[in-house]
């Protein structure tokens, strides 16, 4: 069972970041104790879930215990729950899923295989539940997306390659629901870019064991990683990428000019950290 009490880290718009979500959701666990006619307080109304500013608060269990609470709770008939779960359980799915999977990327440092496998299933588990809680959401289905890439890593080479397609799959189901979903147009472009720069032998022998890859290219990875940075223009994330794929393709000036545009937007989390400083090192070392 995938729950924070039974426990021994792609990028988020700032609605997903951690620290505000663990007061909102200790609302709606208190809420579940107020009288039935209670409404929803105007002092904090559901868009300020929505709030920025509240960026780069680590991963912890006792968020994810809280996290889990809510989604639990969320069915029961109390009109304040009814209300609050209507607008965000997706939202709260989709946490949780990062959440798992940013605790099984620790987990994985501290070389704990076993523990980073556990966690990064239920990230995955938690991901097609937001799914299937909702079909129409586009966001939902951008974070299945980084679930099953996530799953990928652990994978042998044919479910990996199984994985590799509904990473695909999932993040252009996003854009179908919404063109303008960014993190489904990173991934996109996340993607593009490993396929392209798989090597050669590998990919021949993959290819003939487990039959053909799809068609990926560089120029298709800095296409969704520039309408990514476009639609959203302060997160850090799309430029770095989109600097490292410049790298790879030998446009040392524009890698170089875009790096720098990078370098000035905030980190949001470990991830942004991560996937800068690899721009970083992809740009010095072409």
């Amino acid at each position: 069972m995938c729950l924070a009490s039974a426990l021994p880290s792609a990028g988020f718009s700032p609605r997903f970041e951690m620290r505000f979500l663990i007061s909102s959701s200790l609302l709606v666990l208190t809420l579940a104790t107020a009288p039935a006619t209670q409404a929803v307080g105007t002092s904090t109304p559901l868009t300020s879930l929505s709030s920025p500013g509240h960026e780069g608060t680590p991963p912890d269990k006792e968020t994810l215990r809280v996290l889990t609470e809510a989604e639990k709770n969320s069915p029961f008939n109390n009109s304040v729950l009814r209300q609050i779960a209507k607008a965000y359980q997706t939202e709260i799915l989709c946490m949780i899923a990062k959440q798992y999977w940013q605790l099984a990327a620790e987990a994985g440092a501290k070389k704990n295989i076993k523990e980073e496998r556990l966690l990064t299933d239920c990230s995955l588990g938690y991901g097609i539940k937001a799914v299937n809680s909702n079909p129409d959401s586009a966001l939902a289905h951008a974070v299945l997306a980084i679930c099953y890439a996530h799953s990928a890593e652990l994978e042998n080479p044919q479910k990996k390659i199984a994985y590799s397609k509904l990473v695909r799959a999932e993040s252009e189901k996003s854009l179908q629901l919404d063109p303008r979903q960014d993190i489904a147009l990173h991934v996109l472009g996340a993607w593009n870019y490993s396929m392209a720069t798989m090597n050669p032998l590998l990919k021949s022998i993959v290819e003939m064991v487990y039959g053909r890859l799809p068609d990926a290219s560089l120029k298709s990875s800095t296409e969704y990683f520039q309408r990514a940075s476009q639609v959203a223009p302060t997160r850090m994330m799309h430029k770095a990428a989109l600097a490292k794929t410049y790298a790879a393709m030998g446009e040392k000036e524009k890698a170089i000019k875009t790096l720098a545009a990078a370098e000035v937007l905030p980190t949001l989390d470990k991830e942004d950290v991560k996937i800068l400083n690899a721009a970083r090192l992809a740009v010095k070392n072409p």
